[in-house]
């Protein structure tokens, strides 16, 4: 946990006064929702980041990513318990459709127009200009020299933009909802006046590459060490920020809530765990390699083999999928394995309550590539489903191994098959597993447990 601010610990006199009652001491006898005073948090987050993505060529959303999931359910706790939120959702210029969905989107979300420096178009400007935003983010002094510069004109405006906002909305906390280099001027405005902000780490964005462009690896940098905290959805992503020599203290896990449209939809029924039959398995997610679902038809083959019976449900959509349904004929499953496409809310609740078993064996090639948490396994987990997935990234923190689900070599369909197996001929253990996934779910993924531990470690 991060030390508090300076400033924080000014503010609690008492702390320092024998014999007079502290807001800590109150601590112990009061409710938290009841001891901390409301808070403004103003959070900033990419509108691609935090929105829907719409497929090309349809009318319909295909649904929020997790960076959307996570700050959409952490904003609603926080207002659950009192606290006020203005979330700043950064456009383009050029982006008038993105704008106008968001203006009616949510009163507490504004678009936020965020202009971006032109770099020339010749190689020798682009390199020149990445070498001047290098100066910039690591000498103050080439800093106030430079931000007069007319080619950096357009984060000037942007970063005095931000500028007035912070003014008008003097928020307890400025909170970026995930890592973007295209933020790192407003970052430097920050750090300038010595206004603290968090950054929420989510994985991937936070990796270190060796063919990183130099000026990005920089900005990266300098934006996670200017951070007066930083939560990580993980131990993995812990790890990742620790990589950059991010000090331990700075650093809180603050795994991702469950939305309440889930915790809502799985409380009306009881834990589901078939005993006999076909083993219920179910899969939800976007249909890329990384999350292994290649794995999981493989792992049924040898089932199909040992004569066990299940059926298996892949919800979601993407570039995968062609190859997937390819391997589903190669493999002879075809008879057993039903691709619903993507799904909405509802559909996804209902795959959820109709199955045994959530899988997911996600790869580990490079760790940055790695789960960065798995908010999927949680979802699940709130209908009483145990999970199977690989032991990389941030699964081992949402998949208590031998408890809410089994954990197996990343790559190893026969290590798979042999937990689906176990879990087919033991339904009373697939059961316990089940319920203890559940409650472990409900409560301490729900958006409220998650807002009280987020405000009890960055407004002390």
């Amino acid at each position: 946990m991060h030390e508090p601010h300076p400033s924080s610990k000014a503010a609690d006199p008492g702390s320092r006064v024998p014999g007079l009652i502290t807001r800590h001491m109150l601590a112990q006898v009061l409710p938290r929702e009841a001891e901390i005073e409301p808070s403004h948090f103003l959070f900033i987050a990419s509108r691609g980041a935090l929105f829907w993505v719409w497929d090309q060529g349809n009318d319909h959303p295909t649904g929020p990513g997790g960076i959307a999931a996570y700050i959409d359910s952490l904003a609603r706790g926080l207002m659950g318990l009192g606290d006020t939120i203005k979330l700043l959702a950064v456009v383009r210029a050029d982006e008038k459709e993105q704008r106008g969905s968001l203006e009616g989107f949510e009163a507490w979300t504004v678009p936020f127009e965020l202009a971006l420096d032109r770099k020339p178009d010749n190689w020798l400007g682009r390199k020149a200009t990445s070498f001047l935003e290098i100066l910039r983010c690591l000498s103050p002094r080439c800093r106030r020299l430079l931000e007069k510069a007319s080619f950096f004109e357009a984060s000037r405006v942007s970063s005095a933009r931000l500028e007035k906002i912070l003014s008008a909305e003097k928020p307890t906390a400025v909170v970026f909802g995930h890592l973007d280099t295209d933020f790192y001027a407003m970052v430097l405005t920050l750090i300038e006046r010595r206004i603290p902000y968090g950054i929420i780490a989510h994985g991937a964005e936070i990796g270190r590459l060796p063919n990183d462009k130099k000026n990005e690896f920089v900005k990266r940098g300098v934006m996670l060490k200017g951070a007066e905290w930083i939560a990580a959805n993980s131990h993995h992503t812990k790890m990742l920020l620790e990589n950059w020599g991010i000090a331990s203290r700075k650093i809180t896990i603050l795994h991702p809530p469950i939305s309440e449209e889930v915790l809502q939809e799985s409380a009306k029924f009881g834990p589901v765990s078939s005993t006999g039959g076909e083993l219920g398995l179910v899969t939800i997610c976007r249909l890329v390699r990384q999350k292994g679902i290649d794995i999981v038809l493989r792992a049924l083959k040898i089932l199909a083999a040992r004569g066990i019976p299940f059926r298996y449900v892949i919800g979601g959509d993407g570039p995968e999928r062609t190859a997937l349904e390819a391997l589903v004929e190669e493999t002879g499953l075809r008879s057993k394995v039903h691709f619903q496409g993507q799904v909405t809310g509802g559909v996804k609740c209902r795959m959820l309550r109709e199955n045994d078993v959530f899988v997911m064996p996600s790869r580990g090639e490079l760790e940055i590539q790695q789960e960065g948490f798995g908010i999927a396994f949680m979802e699940a987990a709130a209908f009483g489903l145990p999970a199977i997935g690989s032991k990389t990234g941030g699964i081992p923190d949402a998949v208590v191994d031998g408890q809410t689900g089994i954990l197996v070599p990343a790559e190893s369909p026969e290590a798979l098959a042999d937990a689906l197996t176990y879990l087919y001929q033991e339904p009373e253990i697939r059961k316990a597993m089940g319920s203890t996934a559940r409650e472990r779910a409900r409560r301490d993924f729900s958006p409220k447990a998650i807002a009280i531990r987020f405000r009890d470690a960055f407004t002390k």
